[in-house]
C-alpha cells in the first residue's frame, strides 16, 4: 500500500510565535525533543525556527537568547507539502528545497503537521531509500553557499530560489495555522 504525508507526519506541532525569545523557543524543542518549531503571528505560519537557526542565526552573532526574538532567527521561507501527497513525492520535494522537515498544510492551507525525513525512514524499506537519497543531495555543499560573506546571509535560508537575493519569499496566500 502506498502511503501519504498523512500517515507518518508528526500532528500538532509545537509552535512558537514571533515574539517569543530565542530561549523559549529553545526551551520547546528540548521538552518536546524536536528541531524544528513553525513560527506564527496570529494565525499566519510565517516562519520555521530550527535548532541549527538558533546556533547560525543567534549563538554566532552574539544574540541575548533572553530577549532576542524568534524573529530575527527564522527562516522565513517555509517549505510546505499536502497531508494527501505520496511518501516520494515528499522526499522528492525535501531533496529539491534543501530541507529535512515540511511543514504539512490540509486543503484550507491550516498547519496540521510536520513531517521530517527521519518520520519517512521509519515506514518501510521504500521510505528508508527514499530519505537517504533526499539526504544525499540535501548535504551536498551548494553552489553560492562558499561565496556569499556571512553577514549577507539571505533571511529566507536560502531556500526562496524564485525570490532576488537579500529579499523574502512573499507567499500569494500565506499558510495558517489550524484552528483548535
Amino acid at each position: 500500500m502506498t502511503q501519504s504525508v498523512a500517515d507518518v507526519m508528526s500532528c500538532r506541532p509545537v509552535l512558537a510565535h514571533v515574539d517569543h525569545s530565542l530561549a523559549e523557543a529553545a526551551k520547546r524543542m528540548r521538552e518536546k525533543n524536536v528541531g524544528a518549531l513553525p513560527v506564527v503571528d496570529g494565525d499566519e505560519l510565517v516562519g520555521i525556527v530550527t535548532d541549527r537557526d538558533l546556533v547560525a542565526r543567534a549563538t554566532a552573532r552574539d544574540a541575548d537568547p533572553a530577549i532576542t526574538p524568534v524573529l530575527e532567527a527564522m527562516t522565513r521561507h517555509v517549505v510546505f507539502c499536502r497531508e494527501r501527497i505520496l511518501i516520494a513525492e515528499a522526499a522528492a520535494l525535501m531533496a529539491r528545497e534543501r530541507v529535512r522537515r515540511l511543514a504539512v498544510l490540509n486543503r484550507d492551507r491550516e498547519l496540521v503537521g510536520i513531517v521530517s525525513l527521519a518520520d519517512i525512514t521509519r515506514i518501510d524499506d521504500v521510505g528508508t531509500r527514499a530519505a537517504a537519497a533526499a539526504l544525499q543531495v540535501i548535504c551536498q555543499p551548494t553552489p553560492n553557499a562558499a561565496k556569499a560573506p556571512p553577514d549577507e546571509e539571505d533571511p529566507t535560508g536560502g531556500r526562496a530560489r524564485g525570490s532576488p537575493a537579500g529579499t523574502l519569499h512573499v507567499y500569494a496566500e500565506r499558510p495558517r495555522r489550524r484552528r483548535p
